[in-house]
């Protein structure tokens, strides 16, 4: 009986932290320019929980959201501006004749795929590492390019994050931080290995 209450309680204090932790990047999201830095707020609470570091939410939530600020607002930005012209080229090459189609839009689609695999790393890698801005991107790249089963896993967690929204909206109370909890504990496997194999 008293280990059945010790789990029920155990199981309500993890309901509740991933649910204010949600809460928490929502309501810093709401700036909308602060969607990056919350994002990278997020991953670095959760990596201090899966490295079972005994910190608060809020002091770890704000200190990685200040020590990040600058780094996850410029490759947002980044970010944003590759998306941008990836969408405009696609629908330029749309309007071309059909043997440009069937040239163009396999390697837009590739290079869609390449951002999509980059973009799981990014914050994990800049909230594991100490690195500068251009080498989130380059180590975020290897990483995802090295270990595509964890970058693809990572991807199918991001698509069933959207699909349990779409299906039922409710799960946004939880649903961010539990698919950034799920996503940096498969990349903090990759980091594992590489440690050991250093």
């Amino acid at each position: 009986m008293i280990s059945f209450k010790s789990n029920f309680f155990t199981a309500v204090e993890v309901l509740s932290n991933f649910f204010l932790l949600n809460l928490l990047w929502l309501f810093m999201c709401l700036p909308i320019v602060t969607i990056f830095p919350a994002t990278a707020a997020m991953f670095g609470v959760v990596r201090e929980w899966i490295l079972k570091k005994d910190t608060g939410i809020y002091q770890t939530f704000f200190r990685c959201f200040k020590e990040n600020f600058r780094q996850s607002f410029l490759l947002g930005l980044i970010w944003i501006i590759f998306l941008g012209l990836l969408y405009m080229n696609f629908i330029t090459i749309t309007q071309l004749d059909s043997t440009g189609k069937m040239i163009l839009i396999p390697m837009v689609v590739l290079v869609g795929i390449l951002l999509l695999l980059v973009s799981v790393f990014i914050f994990p890698v800049m909230v594991h590492f100490q690195l500068h801005w251009n080498m989130i991107l380059k180590n975020s790249l290897i990483l995802s390019m090295s270990h595509l089963p964890a970058a693809f896993l990572a991807i199918l967690i991001l698509i069933l994050m959207g699909a349990m929204f779409i299906w039922l909206p409710a799960t946004l109370l939880f649903l961010f931080s539990v698919g950034t909890y799920c996503i940096f504990f498969i990349c903090n496997q990759v980091f594992q290995k590489i440690t050991l194999n250093r």
